[in-house]
Order: structure tokens, then C-alpha cells, then sequence
């Protein structure tokens, strides 16, 4: 059984860029008032979705907890 590895360099950055994104993701959509910025909101939100797949192969949604109730269930957390 391989050790993990936490620089994350054995695993490519793929997780790493994913990670960063959603994390990115997450604090611009809790920033934005969904209603004066419907667009921008949706946006975000939809990337928070794709994103979903990628976290889940790297297994970082096993070690994360999502605090925010409204992302946690647009990913399935």
C-alpha cells in the first residue's frame, strides 16, 4: 500500500488545482448577493458542481467537511 503523499506531488497537481478552485469558488459565491447578481451567482455555483467529480476522485471531500449548508448540497456532501 503506497503512503500518501501530502506535498501532493506524487498525485500530479490535479487535486491540488481542484481544490484551489472550489475553495476560490466557494468564498466568491458566499461573497456575492445571489439576488442583485443572479448571473455571477449561477456561474459559480455551476463551477462548484463540475468541480464535484474531481473532488471526489482525490478523495477530498472523505477528509473535508463543508461548513456552508447550500454548497455542501449543490456538491452532495
Amino acid at each position: 500500500m503506497a503512503r500518501p503523499n501530502p506535498t501532493g506531488h506524487q498525485h500530479g497537481a490535479g487535486s491540488i488545482n481542484a481544490l484551489a478552485s472550489f475553495v476560490t469558488y466557494v468564498k466568491a459565491l458566499e461573497s456575492l448577493d445571489k439576488n442583485r447578481f443572479p448571473d455571477e451567482y449561477a456561474t459559480y455555483r455551476d463551477r462548484i458542481k463540475q468541480l464535484k467529480p474531481f473532488l471526489r476522485a482525490h478523495g477530498i471531500l472523505d477528509v473535508m467537511a463543508i461548513k456552508n449548508p447550500e454548497v455542501a448540497a449543490l456538491i452532495g456532501a
